[in-house]
């Protein structure tokens, strides 16, 4: 079943390679969406694929930040929007 989870997450010195690895795990599940990075210098999520496929997404992203203590982490399940074609980064902090 399709379903879409926001995440967000904050950790010491999170950088640009951070995005370009969410994004990859992201294409390597079949999961579409977009990544940022926050003002805060926090990191957005937003995705939508298979429920089963985002379940392992979410242990690949937390896992990914081994180097940066996790300060903080949160996942919401919502209804797919169906907006996105593909996984995308954004440059712009929103």
């Amino acid at each position: 079943m399709i379903k879409r989870i926001e995440c967000g997450i904050s950790a010491k010195s999170l950088e640009i390679d951070y995005l370009f690895n969410v994004r990859d795990y992201a294409d390597s599940l079949d999961i579409n969406g977009v990544v940022y990075t926050k003002n805060d210098g926090s990191v957005k999520i937003i995705a939508e694929g298979e429920e089963e496929n985002l379940k392992e997404f979410i242990e690949k992203i937390k896992e990914n930040n081994l180097l940066h203590p996790v300060e903080n982490f949160y996942v919401l399940w919502e209804e797919p929007l169906g907006k996105f074609k593909d996984f995308s980064i954004l440059d712009e902090k929103k």
